[in-house]
């Protein structure tokens, strides 16, 4: 009786397991039916340009075609042909529309910006739109643009409450842009006051990735804990990146590396720094000022608790303070929210308000018209640096 009550045991099972291993047949078949077709529905047409990291395997896609790309150069008296980089996401569309407005209106004449936008998210025709309304007010024929979608990129690397993945987008550009030597990397909470011909043109040497400015944030003890030896410490907002050097190092591939290995606490700076702080010039002050400062005397207290060997000359930053190029609003508080108080938020809100969707970004940062009014109306603490009234 045993016998039979196992024999019968085993029987069931065998019967069980076959019409499992049938049934897992009948599923597999639309079910890879079904990934076939949301392959074919997702796959990139054929017009979109794509670049490939080679390394890594990512896919960066070009989503729209370059706007005035068919220019006859030749036929323009130009000088200048100068690159630059800017990332954003879907959050820091206005900052970037500000960035835009600031960067063209003081483009000099014989100068021709050819600008690399990395996004993190799909672009949207109604960003598209807004983007290029910039480009046709400010921009005329003497500026190119090209958009890459960047969205498949560092995802898992460390983020915080106002850097988002696309802060790590800047590390890529030598893969990116694999023709071009150099190139301006700019963050979009940054107001040009001058053309960039100048700092574009600094020399660099082979042995230098990056050349921007030193942090007056005390960073650089984030470096002593991974165990990085070197004095100081750049902030990567704006740069000039050695783009040829980068890749001749394979800088980038190093970076990411590290960044894959690493949580950390003020980002792919501190990345770029851990890799490349042998190798980084410090740019002038005056092409990456920071907005933190309301009187000399206080950046010049800054100034002096650096390390004496990489310490600004003075007369510089006092110089760098009344006239800066370029004005960066470090920090996680920002001209658009209410809790700035400095009164260089007047310039943020001046280039807002000249590029053409003031009244969008009131709404959007919840400001009234007659508070930014007010704003405009305060000359800030280091002078007016605002050539033309609205």
């Amino acid at each position: 009786m045993k016998i039979i009550i196992e024999n019968l045991k085993i029987t069931r099972f065998r019967k069980k397991k076959n019409h499992h291993i049938r049934t897992s047949k009948f599923i597999k078949i639309p079910f890879i039916f079904f990934l076939f077709i949301i392959f074919i529905i997702t796959k990139p047409k054929s017009h979109i340009k794509k670049i490939i990291d080679k390394t890594y395997k990512n896919e960066i896609i070009n989503i729209y075609e370059n706007v005035n790309k068919n220019i006859n150069y030749t036929n323009l008296n130009i000088a200048n042909y100068i690159n630059i980089a800017v990332n954003f996401d879907n959050k820091y569309i206005y900052p970037l529309l500000t960035f835009l407005t600031s960067l063209l209106d003081n483009r000099a004449d014989t100068t021709f910006y050819i600008i690399h936008i990395m996004n993190g998210n799909f672009l949207g025709n109604d960003t598209y739109i807004k983007i290029n309304s910039i480009i046709d007010k400010f921009g005329k024929s003497y500026c190119n643009v090209s958009f890459y979608n960047m969205s498949n990129q560092f995802i898992g690397a460390t983020t915080g409450n106002y850097i988002s993945t696309a802060a790590y987008y800047r590390i890529s550009l030598p893969s990116l842009l694999p023709d071009v030597d150099k190139c301006i990397y700019m963050d979009t909470d940054v107001i040009n006051f001058e053309d960039l011909s100048e700092m574009y043109n600094i020399e660099l040497s082979n042995n230098t990735y990056f050349c921007g400015p030193l942090d007056f944030y005390g960073m650089r003890d984030e470096l002593k804990l991974l165990k990085i030896k070197t004095d100081k410490y750049m902030n990567s907002g704006i740069t000039l990146m050695n783009l040829k050097a980068m890749r001749n190092n394979d800088i980038e591939n190093k970076i990411r590396e590290f960044v894959s290995h690493h949580f950390l606490n003020h980002h792919e700076q501190t990345a770029i720094n851990a890799i490349c702080h042998n190798n980084f010039e410090i740019l002038p002050s005056k092409y990456s000022f920071f907005a933190l400062f309301n009187s000399t005397e206080q950046l010049i207290n800054y100034n002096n608790e650096q390390n004496e060997s990489y310490r600004y000359n003075e007369s510089e930053l006092i110089q760098a303070f009344y006239h800066p190029v370029s004005l960066h609003y470090a920090g996680w508080v920002k001209p658009w929210h209410k809790e700035y108080i400095r009164s260089n938020k007047a310039y943020w809100w001046y280039y807002a308000k000249k590029s053409g969707f003031y009244q969008e970004i009131l709404n959007n940062y919840c400001f009234k018209k007659e508070e930014v009014e007010n704003i405009l109306k305060i000359t800030p603490n280091n002078g007016k640096l605002i050539k033309n009234e609205i």
